[in-house]
C-alpha cells in the first residue's frame, strides 16, 4: 500500500510536469528509489552528477488494516498477484502400488509488510492459510480441494478473472475437473 501511495505521488508529479527541470527530476528519482526495488547504486552515482537527491517526504496515509474488500477488487488483485498451480507427489499405497497424489494450489504473495491485505482476502473467503516466509514474503494459500470447489470457484463464477490470468485459471480448471471426476469414476 505504501508503494502504491508513492506510485500515485510519482504520477501526480509527472502530470504536473515537475520532471522537466533538474530539481523536479531529482525529486521523482528520490520517490522512485523508495519503491520495492530501489534504483541501483551505479545509476544513483551517475545521477548524483546532476545534484543531491532530495529527501522527499509526504504524509503517509492511515492504513486500514482490516478493510472490507470488494469482490471485484479481490478478483483483480488475484489476477495481478495470484497463481494457480498444483503439486504432484508419488507414494506407495497399502498394496505397495505407486500412486500419485495431486494437490491443487491457489496462492497470492505479497511483501510481508502488506500481510493485512492477504489476511483480508482470507477473511473474505473464510478458508485458506497465511504463510510467512523468511525472505520477507507472506502468502495466502488455498490447497484443500473442497474449499477450492466450494469457495474459490463460485467466487470466480460471480466475479470473473480478466486478462492473462484468465488463461492460467482456465487451464487450472481443467486439472480441477479431472481431479474431481477421477474419484467419481473410481466409485462407479
Amino acid at each position: 500500500m505504501i508503494n502504491f501511495t508513492y506510485f500515485c505521488k510519482i504520477l501526480d508529479l509527472i502530470n504536473s510536469k515537475v520532471h522537466i527541470n533538474i530539481n523536479g527530476f531529482l525529486k521523482l528519482v528520490s520517490l522512485i528509489n523508495k519503491l520495492n526495488k530501489p534504483i541501483s547504486s551505479s545509476v544513483l552515482i551517475n545521477l548524483s552528477k546532476l545534484g543531491i537527491l532530495p529527501n522527499v517526504e509526504f504524509e503517509s496515509p492511515i492504513l486500514n488494516l482490516n478493510p472490507n474488500l470488494n469482490p471485484f477488487w479481490i478478483s483483480g488483485f488475484i489476477a495481478g498477484e495470484g497463481s494457480f498451480t498444483y503439486f504432484t507427489r508419488s507414494r506407495k499405497n497399502s498394496k505397495r502400488k505407486i500412486i500419485k497424489d495431486y494437490t491443487l494450489v491457489m496462492e497470492v504473495s505479497q511483501n510481508s509488510k502488506d500481510w493485512f491485505i492477504l489476511t483480508s482476502i482470507q477473511k473474505y473467503f473464510q478458508v485458506g492459510k497465511i504463510y510467512n516466509e523468511t525472505r520477507g514474503i507472506t502468502k495466502f494459500r488455498l490447497v484443500v480441494k473442497e474449499e477450492i470447489i466450494n469457495k474459490l470457484i463460485p467466487h470466480f463464477l460471480n466475479y470473473p478473472l480478466e486478462g492473462r490470468k484468465l488463461l492460467q485459471y482456465s487451464i487450472w480448471m481443467k486439472i480441477v475437473k479431472m481431479l474431481v471426476e477421477e474419484p467419481i469414476k473410481k466409485k462407479l
